[in-house]
């Protein structure tokens, strides 16, 4: 039996010596875990629960376990108990913690605007189509596309046979009419010998000719020749048909021909000052009394035309002032002022058009450019403007939360007026000099929520 209890005996020593040789091991392996714990419920920071710096750790707990401890007293109002409801917090730490912004109440100058979107295109006035008065056929075209032209300036030179023919018989007129003149003077002064009838048909014949001068002169007139019949007096009839036919025509072109310049020539002049936007019939090409033979418009003065509700128009006059920033233009604000308000409703999107001019000088706003626009529509000197957040909604009442102590606050119903991007104005409810919370508002309004309720 000394043997069996011999072997017995060695192996309880081997089990004892390797739960010794394993402490350290194991002490390793408890310590690290311990060390996980410890750093994930202190976000591995290793603070000492109840610590100051632990205990900031979760500002949010926090701050609800204090207010827990804020008093909170009802308005006077039976029927709106958050009316001029007071909420104090307990101590300065605790209103720490709540990290509230405020701002002190300033009157300032108050724009009231209207908003909406837009697009350019160019002045009705200062665009066309530059055509032909009389058919013809493009001779000469002096101006390209993109070319600036001055009012007045020659843009291209038309061969129309009916010209020719205009100014055919108003020289034939100023000679006829010379002659008949020559005539009638000599018969006034053969008086004493003529029969008086000889001398009154002179006359009428006489008249007959200057309206059929006038006549003419009035249609070349109207085909856009400027001239005094005048300047035709005492010339020869070489002379009065060089002038006719150089009438209107560049000194380049009377140089070019060496004095012999067909009659048909009718030069095509610009309006306005503007640009060549396009030219619609080259050079050779036929030209009828409707039919253009290039675009003018000028791009330094274009007009913004604003779609806008009818409830916003009933605000907007012309002469307002407004501003304009065009879609893809950097840095680029026009502004100008309202010279036009239609007086219908578009029966399709339900909006009225107003129209404003404003120069262009540089040319980096092109029509046809969509953007938005603001019209001033009114302007107060002495408002009280608050930031459109520190507005809290309690039912269908809107409040704010004025400071009135180191550790007081008030819940206070306001009126609402003009609103102008991310701010509001107030009309009524808070004065001038008054400090009011800007952020953090939402929290004291969910506490004095609560409390109230509870009562």
């Amino acid at each position: 039996m000394e043997p069996v209890l011999e072997v017995k005996k060695n192996r309880l020593f081997a089990l004892l010596y390797f739960i010794i040789e394993s402490i350290p091991t194991l002490l390793v392996i408890a310590g690290l875990l311990g060390i996980g714990y410890w750093g994930a419920t202190t976000e591995w920071t290793f603070k000492f629960p109840g610590s100051e710096e632990a205990d900031n750790k979760n500002p949010e707990a926090a701050k609800g376990t204090e207010l827990a401890n804020w008093k909170v007293e009802a308005g006077p109002e039976k029927n709106n108990p958050y009316d001029k409801s007071m909420i104090k917090a307990p101590t300065k730490e605790v209103l720490d913690l709540l990290e509230l912004e405020s701002i002190t109440l300033e009157s300032q100058v108050l724009f009231q605007i209207v908003s909406g979107t837009g697009y350019v295109e160019f002045d009705a006035l200062r665009k066309g189509n530059i055509t032909s008065k009389a058919p013809g056929v493009v001779l000469r075209i002096f101006k390209k596309q993109g070319d600036k032209v001055l009012k007045g300036e020659t843009i291209a030179l038309i061969d129309s046979p009916e010209i020719g023919k205009f100014k055919s018989d108003f020289m034939q007129s100023m000679v006829l009419k010379d002659n008949r003149k020559k005539s009638l003077e000599n018969a006034r002064l053969a008086a004493a010998v003529l029969p008086e009838r000889q001398i009154r048909e002179l006359e009428m014949a006489f008249r007959e000719v200057e309206l059929k001068t006038l006549a003419d002169t009035q249609t070349l007139v109207n085909y856009g020749f400027n001239f005094d019949p005048k300047d035709f007096t005492g010339l020869s009839d070489a002379e009065i048909f060089k002038k006719v036919c150089e009438l209107g025509i560049p000194e380049s072109i009377v140089m070019e021909y060496k004095g012999f310049l067909p009659t048909n020539l009718f030069p095509l002049k610009a309006p306005f000052d503007g640009q060549i936007i396009t030219v619609l019939k080259g050079m050779g090409e036929s030209v009828g009394a409707a039919d253009a033979q290039c675009m003018l418009a000028d791009p330094s003065k274009l007009v913004v035309n604003f779609n806008l509700p009818l409830e916003a128009v009933q605000l907007v006059k012309v002469g307002q002032e407004f501003q304009f920033k065009a879609e893809l233009v950097d840095n680029q604000v026009v502004k100008g002022k309202i010279d036009w308000i239609s007086p219908e409703l578009d029966d399709k999107i339900h909006t009225v058009k107003v129209r404003a001019s404003f120069p262009n000088p540089d040319g980096r706003i092109r029509p046809n450019t969509f953007g938005k626009g603001d019209i001033q529509v009114g302007k107060q000197e002495k408002a009280l403007v608050i930031p459109d957040s520190c507005i809290q909604y309690i039912g269908n009442k809107s409040f704010v939360f004025v400071r009135v102590g180191e550790l007081s606050f008030q819940a206070r119903i306001v009126e609402l007026g003009i609103r102008n991007g991310g701010n509001v104005q107030i009309t009524k409810g808070i004065s001038a000099g008054e400090t009011i919370v800007l952020s953090g508002a939402n929290m004291l309004r969910a506490e004095i929520l609560s409390k109230l309720e509870d009562q």
